[in-house]
């Protein structure tokens, strides 16, 4: 019976641990499994965090219709919603930054953190109102405030095989 007992017990924590868990990807983790470009590239990311970038155009004109003043507000708004778990592969990693892709032929900058060495999206300027802006697919977006929050994991599985083997010695009579 007790030998059954540590069998159950052996296979679950076998199981506990073969299982990947998705980690930040950090300068420290980059420095301390010494991964290059290639390494990098060959990772499946994932977003901790929403993020959400929008462009637009507003038209406002006036005119006059049969004695009226007609004032026309017209607003067009684009928004793209990459949410948290979104799956992105790096198409590029060059000078501390990475450009991962969530679809194909469009890609975001990502760069880490002088603070905590997470890496985040990377505004390529600053735009109207303090806000960052980012290109997506050849287009301008501006990045929702909450974005600056999101950053980049991986999942991260530690492999040890141990071989053991165990036997009762019922010992000897004469």
């Amino acid at each position: 019976m007790k030998r059954l007992n540590f069998l159950w017990i052996a296979m679950i924590a076998i199981t506990f641990a073969s299982c990947a868990k998705k980690i930040p990807f950090t300068t420290a983790v980059q420095t301390k499994y010494k991964l290059g470009d290639q390494e990098v590239k060959s990772l499946q990311f994932y977003l901790a965090g929403d993020i959400t970038i929008y462009n637009g155009n507003r038209d406002g004109s006036t005119q006059t219709d049969g004695g009226e003043l007609v004032i026309t507000d017209e607003q067009n708004m684009n928004k793209l919603f990459f949410p948290n778990g979104t799956r992105g592969i790096v198409e590029q990693s060059a000078d501390g930054l990475l450009h991962v892709s969530f679809e194909e032929g469009k890609e975001l900058l990502f760069k880490a953190s002088e603070r905590d060495g997470k890496y985040r999206v990377k505004p390529e300027k600053i735009g109207a109102g303090n806000r960052g802006v980012v290109k997506y697919g050849g287009e301008e977006y501006f990045l929702s405030a909450t974005s600056m929050r999101s950053y980049l994991v991986f999942k991260l599985k530690n492999s040890t095989k141990r071989r053991s083997t165990q036997k009762t010695i019922k010992g000897r009579k004469l």
